[in-house]
């Protein structure tokens, strides 16, 4: 699994991050984001691939609510898919070459 930030900052806010087991069959997600709690929860048993896809994901999700963005559910998800792949390729090994 892999390391996620205990928390992250968005506007001023301090966001939690958190793994819950089980997610999927709780609610029937790979992770929630509570605007309530100012919290991201990801499901421990996701594959690394697929855990930080889901955490991008939420973080999209906080951003379009902390923001007022009102962006479509289908927006979020390409929004999110797109940092994972972003972020992955930052730490790729032919990043100092290039």
């Amino acid at each position: 699994m892999p390391t996620f930030p205990k928390y992250i900052r968005v506007g001023g806010h301090v966001i939690r991050v958190v793994l819950k087991k089980d997610l999927i069959k709780e609610h029937e997600a790979f992770g929630t984001w509570e605007d309530s709690a100012l919290q991201i929860t990801v499901d421990s048993d996701l594959n690394p691939s697929l855990a930080w896809e889901t955490f991008w994901h939420e973080v999209v999700e906080a951003l379009n609510t902390t923001t007022d963005a009102n962006l479509e559910h289908s927006t979020i998800q390409t929004f999110g898919l797109l940092l994972h792949q972003i972020f992955q390729s930052m730490f790729e090994k032919g990043q100092k070459d290039a």
